[in-house]
Parts: structure tokens; C-alpha cells; sequence
């Protein structure tokens, strides 16, 4: 089971490598947590890619406290002014 998830996980990553490396665009859907976290993660590992975070509502991270929200809306909105792409709802 182990060494089946991580090959899993390897192919996966080689294959978002290869995207990245086309600088391919990538729409995220759901900007709650799961979004939020894959998009970041997305952003850390792989340079190049175009990323972009869509959700129905007006803020990221919106199920959260709005302490928590406003502070994944303002950390979507500062990395999508520097070109990264990532914007939210």
C-alpha cells in the first residue's frame, strides 16, 4: 500500500512537473481550505505553472472564521498583484 501511494505521488508530481514546464495554466476550483492549500502548494513546487483559484463565494477560505478567510483573501490577492495568477472568488 505504502509504496504504491508514493510511486502514485511521484507520477503525479512528474506529471505536474511536465506542465509546469510548458508553463501550462491550471484552474483551481473551490477556494476553501483543500483550494486554498493546493493552489499554494501548486505555487511552492512548481514554477511556471499559471494558476488561478475560483469559488461561488466572495471571499477564500469563506466556511472559515473570518479572521481566517480575510487573511487567505489577502494572501490570494497579494500573490495575484505580483503575476502569480491566483485570484480569488
Amino acid at each position: 500500500f505504502l509504496e504504491g501511494r508514493r510511486r502514485h505521488c511521484l507520477e503525479e508530481g512528474a506529471a505536474i512537473g511536465k506542465l509546469a514546464a510548458k508553463k501550462a495554466s491550471v484552474l483551481v476550483v473551490g477556494a476553501g481550505i483543500i483550494g486554498v492549500g493546493w493552489i499554494t502548494e501548486l505555487e511552492h513546487w512548481f514554477n511556471g505553472l499559471q494558476l488561478a483559484i475560483i469559488d461561488a463565494l466572495p471571499n477564500c477560505s469563506g466556511p472559515l472564521p473570518a479572521r481566517s478567510a480575510n487573511y487567505s483573501s489577502r494572501y490570494m490577492k497579494r500573490h495575484g498583484e505580483r503575476g502569480q495568477g491566483l485570484v480569488p472568488g
